[in-house]
């Protein structure tokens, strides 16, 4: 039997403790780490580390560890590196004295990067289960904070399927989940899901829970900077001039760990699209295009950069992907979205940190930004799919993921059903046990 320790996250901990529970029913010993008791998880015969709150006498200027580098709370929200020290500590107890035979959570708090760090150390499988992009409904297990595969299921992706799922993606008729608008009802339901959430995390800053958790008015400031730069945005779009070679940039939202964690050293925006700007001929031009979702990525940085350098064309908020490819002779991206649909001819864009692009389609990947704008000005078929490397891309994907979808209940309440955990689990024991490596079938 296995010992498996699950890290909190927030509002993930619904999900992590009903997986948490199935390992359990078919006998596995579950642990739990948690550092904002506000979200303990209500469970029977589960062991739950508390990290404790820092005092102030444990607060100290030290050496950040390397793994802070991406913290959300130091390059968003204002915190200090005062508590490191004692984090990293208490992570050490809670590991050594659970000593789990792996860890299962996300690569986004300060605390789960503090786990994965420790558990380099000593050896422990960090398993990160998010959801494949593409195809819709499966989910990649990754290894750490990194895009390497800890495992994969090897399952093979045969026609009508594949095509039917390729030619759907080729043509925008199928979309990430995260994608996907919500109806009226799903909305109502995360406002209120929101506000219970936010209550829960306003009791947990006042018992002490300041580090993962900015303070209202810094939340509030924030969310007013935003709308203020959008306003910003607005009365600075405008379309690239067409007699100019013009490279398109997708902002990608942050904080994320998408970028913010997988994307470096690229998670700098702002430094991307100089170096974009630096590469191309004097009249070249970097197209922004805001992210639907915009958040601290649309800053007063990148306003200013745009009033100061008329070279930076801040695109109209209300273009879609479609209408931004059409002016533009090629797109970049650190790892969007964007670069997947590319590969299905969806556009033109090369990737900075897709590995299995880099893998499969080095014409579609570089290795930086300045490499990226000389392929798309001297290699007319660099970044440029098809359908064809399209159902090659799909046939990876589904044989690198699982079945099943990973989410948390208040985004997507269908991932709670049973038949969901049952199939998460299932995969999930399968490579901890198997113990696969990339490219293992």
């Amino acid at each position: 039997m296995l010992h498996i320790t699950f890290v909190e996250n927030r509002n993930k901990t619904k999900f992590w403790t009903a997986l948490a529970n199935s390992f359990q029913a078919r006998g596995h010993t579950v642990s739990w780490i948690v550092q904002n008791p506000m979200y303990a998880p209500k469970t029977t015969n589960q062991t739950i580390h508390e990290l404790p709150f820092p005092k102030k006498s444990d607060l100290k200027d030290s050496e950040p560890p390397e793994s802070m580098v991406r913290e959300r709370g130091r390059n968003y929200f204002g915190t200090k590196d005062l508590h490191y020290d004692h984090y990293q500590t208490k992570v050490d107890l809670a590991i050594q004295c659970l000593d789990p035979d792996v860890v299962i959570g996300e690569p986004t708090l300060f605390h789960e990067l503090l786990v994965i760090e420790n558990c380099g150390k000593r050896g422990i499988p960090y398993l990160h289960p998010t959801m494949a992009r593409y195809p819709g409904g499966r989910f990649l297990i990754m290894e750490g904070d990194t895009q390497q595969l800890f495992c994969r299921s090897g399952e093979q992706l045969h026609s009508p399927l594949l095509e039917t799922l390729a030619t759907a993606i080729a043509h925008g008729a199928s979309l990430p989940s995260y994608m996907q608008v919500p109806n009226r009802r799903r909305r109502i339901a995360r406002k209120i899901a929101f506000s219970k959430g936010l209550a829960r995390t306003l009791v947990g800053r006042w018992r002490g829970e300041r580090y993962n958790t900015p303070s209202l008015l810094r939340k509030l400031s924030l969310n007013q900077t935003l709308r203020s730069n959008l306003r910003a945005w607005a009365k600075e779009q405008r379309r690239p001039n067409p007699s100019s070679p013009t490279i398109l940039y997708p902002l990608q939202m942050q904080p994320e760990a998408n970028i913010d964690v997988w994307g470096r050293p690229f998670s700098d925006q702002i430094a991307c699209i100089k170096a974009l700007l630096s590469a191309l001929p004097e009249n070249g031009q970097v197209a922004v295009k805001a992210n639907p979702k915009s958040k601290y990525e649309v800053s007063g940085r990148l306003i200013a950069l745009a009033q100061e350098d008329a070279r930076v064309v801040l695109l109209p908020l209300d273009w879609n992907m479609k209408q931004a490819h059409e002016v533009c002779l090629g797109a970049v991206t650190v790892s969007g979205t964007v670069g997947y649909e590319a590969i299905f001819g969806r556009g033109r864009c090369i990737s900075l940190r897709h590995p299995i692009i880099e893998k499969l389609f080095p014409s579609c990947h570089a290795d930086s930004p300045e490499e990226a704008v000389e392929s798309l000005l001297t290699n007319p078929n660099a970044g440029c799919g098809s359908e064809k490397m399209g159902r090659q891309l799909l046939k990876q994907l589904w044989a690198d993921s699982y079945n099943g979808t990973v989410n948390d209940f208040d985004h997507d309440p269908a991932c709670a059903s049973a038949e969901n955990i049952h199939k998460v689990t299932e995969a999930l024991l399968t490579a901890i046990t198997d113990k696969c490596v990339y490219g293992k079938s």
